[in-house]
């Protein structure tokens, strides 16, 4: 660059954005296949690899007070021995594959996929099958998972981050099944049998009830024939609708409305662990995606208000974020972070400041331009890789979403006013009473935090 050209630059000012380009959902294939499943497809050509996800019913929605963590452990055994092979020889069948089967539970369904060489698809599927279909639930693996689960329960009791979610999702939803952690906990772990386990998976393996998700190098057809001759099958067998449903999943609201904190005690603690919130909107709510926009702004990107408020202005920090969890029910509105134990009160009134002004006022001009460029220019990323996209078709088959959901979405985002965002906040955010967990030494917190709202103290774990 010559000296001229670069007299010329002025580095004290940010590059001008060129203009955002136009991003579009890939098109995709839905039918109800004879068995009353219902497949998804999606060709991306010559990517030489498949994603294959079966959905099925059954999330952690449903576990019971007294069989909490019992669609988790269920979920985790798919794929741990079936009735044809041990766990380890079927780990070493996907493992000569180049691949893994995967399992994992939700709120709302348990899933069981791989991505795999296109070439190798069908194999790929027989195993997916196998796994869904005829899990074993052997009596020494049923065993070994419990242990596995019970120290990973009992690591959570000393980890605060995992305590503050706890403790958090206790406070809000009351007796409902958001209030139990998915794990469950150490007593209803150890109760759960093998009997409960397999009663949950065949219940659970309702085909008029299921998606088979399929993105990638799908051949033109091919993969849509070797579903047919692989997980079909299982399927066909198994042509029923779930019919369980959860409890309420409705939080008891307060009334009047009220503060309230909860501290869970960390003598010794050298920080503070802090969740402040509460219950959201469902889904399929209307104002969902002008409440993405409105948390865009509040916490959900870096340059957001209660970062620049908690970290860049006052060094309370090094980092706050806050999130509406969108589920079947109202998932949590919750703003988490962590601070010294010395500001943990002051960062709590801070925050219930920036969350009142968002009620109070609408956003200016550049925060709201910002907001919305931010929301829009980072949707494409999430489009990137097949299974990102598997990912966006499981969330249109697990919510019953409109076929055009990505397509409108961006539209949605920019149409986006200053005056919506302020209304929503209005009816979706409720200062006075939001719920805050601290969790840290409770000699310390108590003192900072008086005068928020009625104060209770936990023991942590």
């Amino acid at each position: 660059m010559t000296a001229k050209r670069q007299a010329a630059l002025d580095r004290g000012r940010p590059p001008i954005p060129g203009p955002s380009k136009s991003c579009s959902f890939p098109n995709f294939e839905a039918e109800e296949l004879e068995s009353g499943a219902r497949l998804w497809t999606l060709d991306v050509q010559d990517c030489g690899l498949v994603t294959v996800v079966l959905l099925m019913p059954g999330g952690s929605e449903l576990d019971t007070p007294e069989r909490a963590g019992l669609a988790s452990f269920t979920a985790g055994l798919r794929g741990a021995g079936t009735r044809r092979r041990d766990a380890l020889d079927f780990a070493a069948a996907a493992e000569d594959l180049g691949t893994a089967i995967s399992t994992s539970c939700g709120w709302e369904n348990a899933a069981v996929g791989t991505t795999i060489g296109a070439d190798d698809v069908a194999a790929g599927l027989e195993l997916v099958s196998e796994a869904a279909a005829e899990p074993a639930f052997k009596g020494e693996e049923v065993e070994r998972r419990r242990r596995r689960r019970l120290a990973e329960i009992e690591r959570r009791r000393s980890d605060p981050a995992a305590q503050a979610r706890i403790a958090f999702a206790r406070a809000i939803y009351g007796d409902t099944p958001y209030a139990r952690p998915a794990i469950g906990d150490r007593r209803t772990t150890e109760a759960i049998t093998r009997g409960d386990i397999a009663a949950f998976h065949e219940r659970a393996l309702a085909a008029g009830s299921c998606h088979l998700i399929a993105v990638g190098d799908l051949g033109h057809g091919r993969v849509r024939r070797v579903i047919e001759e692989t997980v079909e099958p299982q399927l066909r067998a198994r042509a029923r609708r779930f019919d369980a449903r959860p409890e309420s999943l409705e939080p008891e609201s307060p009334s009047p409305p009220a503060r309230r904190v909860v501290v869970v005690d960390r003598p010794g603690a050298a920080q503070a662990e802090l969740r402040i919130g509460h219950s959201g909107v469902p889904r399929h709510h209307p104002d969902r995606v002008q409440l993405q926009v409105a948390n865009s702004i509040l916490g959900g990107k870096f340059m957001s208000r209660l970062n620049l408020t908690l970290r860049e202005k006052h060094g309370y920090t090094y980092g706050v974020s806050s999130a509406f969890d969108f589920r079947r029910g109202p998932g949590p509105f919750v703003i988490s972070t962590a601070v010294a134990n010395d500001v943990a009160g002051a960062a709590c009134r801070k925050t219930i400041e920036e969350v009142e002004r968002m009620c109070a006022e609408p956003p200016d001009t550049s925060e709201l331009d910002d907001a919305r460029n931010y929301m829009v220019g980072v949707f494409p990323y999430t489009l990137q890789t097949i299974q990102g996209l598997s990912s966006r078709l499981q969330t249109l088959a697990v919510f019953d979403l409109e076929r055009d959901e990505y397509d409108r979405w961006p539209e949605r985002v920019r149409a986006t006013s200053d005056k919506d965002v302020l209304e929503v906040c209005r009816r979706h955010l409720s200062p006075e009473s939001l719920t805050i967990v601290a969790v840290g030494p409770a000699e310390e917190l108590l003192p900072q935090l008086e005068g928020l709202g009625t104060t209770e103290v936990q023991a942590a774990g």
